[in-house]
């Protein structure tokens, strides 16, 4: 029996998918592509396993055709990380840290090697990233995600496309584009609790204040919630 034919590279995506933001996107790019592959990358970080069983879950019940099953990656940064926070070395900043608090060194370098690895293998030269309008880091700007494109494509002898279709939007306005999500099923936690979200870490902060300013019940269970300021 023959196999199905792919759909053209021209309509296949490659996203790489953590927490609500990345859900969001996937979902959104379903509506776009015949072909949205999902790629989680694994580094060692301690929420890693919380969140792929939670990804599992949204996507089981975004019930999108054109999401095919979650590709797991494994690039460990463990040994690069030491004792940083991410890999349980020190207490998690919480929801009233500044937004350097929650660098995690050369994180979307890693994310996006590990992706156009994935593609040049796989014949997916389009990879989407879920940066939003607000990210401070230089590993989100223009010049970088250009620059990547680039090498990646040298190395793989491909034509990488990096695109960030939340690139524009702040978290209110993700949120707004998710509705109709199972959104309560995508988590945005840095120290899970029972698989579930603490409501005290950063990134809990954020998803907090992302329903608050777009003006959308938040249908998050938290374990707790903590002081925003």
């Amino acid at each position: 029996m023959a196999m199905p034919a792919r759909p053209p590279a021209a309509s296949r995506v490659a996203a790489l998918v953590s927490g609500l933001d990345s859900c969001i996107m996937a979902g959104l790019l379903a509506r776009d592509y015949a072909e949205v592959t999902p790629l989680f990358v694994r580094a060692g970080l301690r929420w890693e396993d919380a969140e792929l069983a939670a990804l599992a879950r949204f996507f089981a019940r975004l019930n999108a055709p054109a999401v095919a099953p979650i590709v797991e990656l494994a690039m460990d940064v463990t040994a690069c990380y030491g004792a940083h926070w991410s890999v349980g070395g020190a207490e998690v900043p919480d929801a009233r840290q500044p937004d350097e608090a929650w660098y995690l060194p050369g994180r979307n370098l890693l994310l996006l090697s590990a992706a156009a690895l994935y593609g040049g293998a796989n014949g997916v030269e389009r990879l989407a990233i879920g940066l939003l309008a607000s990210n401070p880091f230089p590993d989100a700007a223009p010049a970088f995600l250009d620059s990547l494109a680039r090498t990646a494509s040298l190395a793989m002898d491909a034509a990488f496309q990096v695109v960030t279709p939340l690139g524009g939007m702040h978290k209110a306005d993700v949120v707004r584009a998710g509705r109709g999500m199972p959104l309560a099923l995508a988590l945005s936690c840095a120290s899970p609790v029972d698989g579930g979200h603490c409501g005290v870490c950063g990134k809990c902060g954020e998803r907090r204040r992302g329903f608050m300013a777009a003006g959308v019940p938040d249908p998050t269970a938290y374990a707790r919630l903590g002081a925003l300021e």
